[in-house]
């Protein structure tokens, strides 16, 4: 038999077997583990050899290989740090952040660019439409909220009463408080009871001879201010009718003031119109400019010649939101409806300030301290110097909430 030399499956040593053409199998002569040398297939009656390798004759000499010597960990060249940060991903990772903090700072430089830009343009917008400062306040609020008695916001128009139209200059709206109106009675009553119904009967006394005047040169003796309010009735009654108001009765009569007491008249077919009266050495006097909304000028003169100039007014005010042409931007812009009551079927108009000016805090002040949603003021307005219509103005000048002036 011829000697093969091959690998031993069991123990992976070289080991040589005596094998023949019949061999099947031998035992291995370091492990003693029986090695598979070929097996037959039925089907093809073929035999095949496995795990053989090349027959050699014995080798006369035997090469011992010396075994190598075991190697253990070796330590890296360079600093740890260094290695770190040539690594590929690393380096893709820092590429991707710069790329990042670059289009980061760019967005925010081009952002900034923006806010400079919109606000150099609101900037221009402001001086264009209101000119290079906004006016002053008129009479600050007090430190503890309230102002004098005369200059108290009073709403006179329910929000959900409409003022009828009229004709022959009697424009007429509600007093404030809803329900139905009572007996005139003076509200509320001091300690001598007596005196109160006293001045105020003498005072709806003076105001029924005022009424039934027969034109404004015999009204002006029994209003207060005469000087300021002759040349205004002047005005007005060359644009409205000069006749006597014809009257049903007085009520919801009460003292604002020692000073101030205000009536409730009710016209002939149920029109209604707020009255004030001072009381002064003289007697009672009516005040005028608040009973028919007088201005510095007439409100038609006003939305025809669009004066850049202020002038002042008595306007209802109430919040709105309509922008548009130089007027359009909200983010900016604070704007209220303006009614003026002075003329029958007189046009609204809306008013606008800066929303960032201490005017636009001051109106919403007495705005939200009414409980109506309409507050008379007094309000000094103009038109921007290239008005595009004659509905929307600015709004130059806070004077007083109420309409009766000293």
């Amino acid at each position: 038999m011829s000697a093969t030399t091959l690998v031993c499956p069991h123990c992976e040593k070289t080991v040589e077997i005596q094998v023949s053409a019949v061999t099947r199998s031998r035992p291995c002569p370091e492990c003693g583990e029986m090695v598979m040398l070929q097996m037959a297939e039925k089907s093809t009656k073929l035999k095949r050899r496995a795990l053989l390798m090349q027959q050699a004759e014995p080798p006369t000499t035997t090469s011992v290989t010396p075994p190598q010597a075991e190697q253990g960990p070796q330590p890296l060249v360079g600093d740890a740090f260094d290695r770190m940060r040539m690594d590929p991903e690393i380096q893709a990772f820092r590429r991707r952040l710069l790329f990042g903090a670059v289009a980061v700072g760019v967005l925010v430089l081009v952002l900034l660019a923006w806010k400079i830009y919109d606000s150099a343009a609101e900037e221009e917008m402001r001086k264009k439409i209101f000119g290079s400062e906004q006016a002053s306040l008129g009479n600050p609020v007090s430190p503890n909220g309230e102002g004098d008695a005369k200059q108290t916001a009073v709403p006179m128009t329910p929000p959900e009463d409409l003022q009828p139209s009229v004709t022959a200059g009697n424009l007429v709206f509600r007093p404030p408080g809803k329900g139905e109106l009572k007996t005139a009675t003076a509200l509320p009553l001091r300690q001598d009871a007596t005196a109160n119904l006293a001045k105020l009967a003498a005072a709806e006394d003076v105001l029924g001879k005022f009424l039934q005047a027969s034109d404004w040169t015999q009204r002006v003796l029994l209003v207060r201010n005469k000087l300021r309010a002759a040349p205004l009735m002047s005005i007005y009654y060359a644009k409205n009718a000069d006749a006597p108001l014809a009257y049903d009765s007085f009520v919801e009569a009460r003292e604002i003031s020692s000073q101030f007491s205000e009536h409730v008249v009710v016209f002939e077919g149920g029109g209604r119109r707020l009255a004030t009266v001072e009381h002064t050495v003289a007697g009672p006097r009516v005040d005028w400019e608040s009973f028919v909304g007088a201005g510095e000028m007439a409100w038609s003169d006003f939305l025809e010649t669009k004066p850049a100039v202020p002038s002042l007014f008595r306007v209802l005010v109430s919040p709105a939101g309509h922008f548009e042409n130089q007027f359009g931007n909200p983010a900016v812009l604070n704007c209220y409806s303006l009614r003026n009551i002075s003329e029958p079927g007189a046009k609204v108009v809306y008013g606008y300030v800066d929303k960032a000016a201490p005017l636009a805090k001051e109106l919403d002040y007495w705005l939200q301290k009414s409980e109506d949603a309409t507050v008379p003021m007094v309000l000094r307005l103009k038109y921007p110097p290239d008005a595009a219509v004659d509905f929307q103005v600015c709004i130059h000048q806070f004077v007083q909430a109420g309409w009766v002036l000293q």
